[in-house]
């Protein structure tokens, strides 16, 4: 008698729970009124300047796309495999239903769920992945909403956006690009099939870890697909039998990583507060600068630099950076911070290094817009000069430590870089011109109003040296550096731009001074002389070496690229060679890549300059008695020199191979 009525009590227990639950799952439906918002996280799209994917960031990596833009072999595929009567039901399928229902009671817990594509919507949606009866009638209760809010079409198409598909991709976009590398659109049957058979058990059938798996799920899926009438045998059979190609399983390419790291880091994180939450959660899309062909070329160049040692980390030394941006826009098309993103994340395209002699071009910007002109002469010999702060008189030399002992027309100190006279010309128009001249060029770090200001002794960021060469380059014009053109949310609305914002900041016959200078340094006599013959092009730049020689620069430019190379150890251990020996031939490497296929372009002469033939030696007109070498030079008009040289002064004495020779006017000068 007793297992009877414990028997009917149970049974009584049981139906109370039943009707409890009915009745609890009936109110629910009733009470909702509606459904809570969907907060799936998105990943964010970065692109480059042709707006393809360069990297994704995200908590799940996707992509959420309308169903128009699906393939229609996706959805029959996925109906196919997961609820073939998802058109007929009212999102539960009573016979599907049924099989899970008593398989559950044999197992005496829940195995097996047989669910709707509603249903696993809801779970996804809204529930967690626990296995109980709880979770169960919560979910009937989100399905039962699901239906009655949503179209059929809408909710295949929020299931196809937010299924797990395996290897970090959730959506079928994100999974379509994560195996194909293609969008959803552009799937075949045979791809289909695969992704469609994939949500079932992630883990085991994604091709990147089970292959075999994969393929045997895929055929069972196009069966299926046959067996409902999606396909013919014919199309079944093909598509089996198609070689599929999937990508590399691998991470983001390191190529950009540099690049992609530096807008994160900075002008990202700054727009968003500080806070990269909605980096990682709200689908932005970020429209870079970035050119893949000339970024791939910055890798590859950096990646020649020569290996001198091994740091303690066992890092190769030295490291470098290259960076290249369009001198009408700003736009940064490459940025490499060092040799590897993996083996060292500093980025030394903006980490602040000693510039040398390529800091000189501001210098004689600044003397040329006070009056001086290219074929002025300065003495380069020793000299010495008292600074407040120092104990010992600052005495300039030349690399090696040596002088040129004769006169320099400011065009030849340019170009082959002597000390002594940039000094002298720095001490002659002011220091305040100086620094005015580079901060009105786009110098943004601080300059110390010292004497040695002009050899580059202050430190700046390669990026912020190479923009500041642009007005050399594009007439006089300041650009900022810009990496992120656009940035739009999920839905496409632009939250923020950058627009190209150009501004006239030296008189365009000084930028073409100083560029027709420049010029000389990559031919021979220049300091990089070497780079000219690589190039073959017009071109225009400047070397630096920095004291002791630890860091090289080259920052040069053409009229459609500006590009600056840095070469230098982390622990500022010496290179043993200068900025024209070491960084100029990887410069110029660089911008013959990057100028193929582009015509050759020389930088036009503006208006109001005038062309003379001066004596290199005193720098006015030439004559048929001059004892120097004539030159063509360009000058301000009003400018050029009105006097022509005179063979009677200045005389010099100039040493030959064998003894010294003085010229016969010296002999009448000194009798005079």
């Amino acid at each position: 008698m007793k297992p009877v009525r414990f028997l009917l009590i149970a049974l009584a227990v049981l139906l109370l729970s039943i009707s409890a639950s009915f009745g609890y799952f009936v109110y629910s439906i009733v009470e909702m009124e509606s459904l809570p918002p969907v907060q799936t996280p998105l990943a964010s799209q970065i692109y480059d300047q042709n707006d393809n994917l360069l990297a994704l960031r995200y908590i799940e990596n996707r992509v959420e796309v309308p169903l128009e833009q699906v393939a229609d072999t996706v959805v029959k595929a996925t109906i196919a495999v997961e609820d073939r009567r998802f058109f007929q039901h009212m999102g539960f399928d009573l016979s599907g239903l049924g099989r899970a229902f008593f398989k559950n009671i044999r197992q005496g817990q829940v195995t097996q769920g047989g669910s709707t594509i509603t249903q696993q919507l809801a779970k996804n949606l809204y529930l967690t992945h626990e296995r109980t009866f709880q979770r169960k009638i919560k979910e009937a209760i989100y399905t039962v909403h699901l239906e009655r809010s949503y179209t059929k079409e809408k909710i295949l198409e929020m299931y196809l956006n937010t299924i797990y598909y395996g290897n970090s991709a959730y959506g079928i976009e994100a999974a379509a690009q994560t195996y194909f590398d293609k969008s959803a659109a552009e799937l075949n049957l045979a791809e289909s099939a695969l992704l469609a058979g994939i949500p079932r058990n992630p883990s085991y059938y994604s091709p990147f870890v089970n292959k075999e798996a994969a393929l045997a799920r895929q055929k069972t899926v196009l069966a299926l697909m046959h067996k409902e009438g999606y396909i013919s045998r014919q199309e079944m059979e093909e598509a089996a039998a198609a070689t599929l190609e999937f990508c590399e399983p691998s991470q983001e390419e390191d190529y950009c990583a540099y690049f992609v790291d530096y807008i994160i880091n900075g002008e990202i994180k700054e727009r968003l507060g500080g806070d990269l939450t909605p980096l990682y959660r709200d689908g932005l899309k970020i429209y870079t600068t970035l050119d893949p062909q000339l970024q791939k070329a910055a890798q590859e160049i950096v990646a020649q630099i020569p290996e001198l040692r091994r740091d303690q980390e066992n890092k190769r030394q030295p490291q470098g950076a290259l960076v290249a941006l369009d001198p009408a826009t700003g736009y940064v098309k490459a940025l490499v911070g060092g040799r590897d993103f993996q083996e060292t994340k500093l980025n030394r395209a903006v980490t602040p290094r000693s510039p040398g002699s390529s800091f000189k071009p501001f210098l004689y910007a600044a003397a040329l817009e006070e009056g001086c002109t290219a074929a002025d002469l300065i003495m380069c010999e020793p000299v010495s000069f008292t600074e407040p702060g120092l104990d010992q008189p600052y005495r300039p030399a030349d690399y090696g430590g040596g002088w040129h002992h004769r006169r320099l027309s400011l065009r030849e100190a340019l170009v082959t870089s002597c000390n002594v006279s940039a000094v002298k010309t720095h001490v002659e128009i002011g220091t305040e011109k100086m620094v005015e001249m580079a901060k009105r060029l786009g110098i943004t770090s601080e300059l110390e109003p010292y004497l040695s200001l002009p050899l580059g002794t202050v430190e700046v960021g390669l990026l912020e040296l190479t923009a500041a060469f642009a007005p050399f380059a594009n007439g006089g014009y300041r650009v900022e550096p810009i990496l992120v053109r656009k940035v739009t949310d999920a839905q496409g609305n632009i939250l923020w731009e950058n627009q190209p914002r150009p501004r006239q900041v030296l008189d365009e016959r000084i930028a073409f001074l100083i560029t027709d200078i420049l010029k000389g340094v990559l031919t021979q006599g220049g300091t990089a002389s070497g780079a000219g013959e690589i190039l073959k092009r017009p071109a225009a730049g400047k070397s630096g070496t920095s004291h002791d020689s630890k860091n090289a620069h080259m920052i040069g430019y053409t009229p459609d690229l500006v590009a600056g190379i840095y070469i230098g150890d982390d622990y500022e251990n010496p290179l043993g060679a200068t900025g024209g020996r070491l960084a100029a031939p990887l410069w110029a490497e660089f911008m013959s890549r990057a100028h193929r296929g582009l015509p050759s372009r020389d930088f036009a002469v503006p208006q109001g300059l005038v062309r003379v033939t001066v004596c290199t030696n005193t720098g006015l007109r030439q004559n048929s008695y001059c004892s120097g070498a004539g030159r063509e030079e360009y000058f301000l008009a009003g400018t050029e020199p009105q006097e022509t040289c005179n063979p009677w002064r200045s005389p010099e004495c100039r040493p030959s191979f064998w003894i010294p020779w003085f010229p016969w006017e010296s002999w009448i000068n000194r009798f005079q």
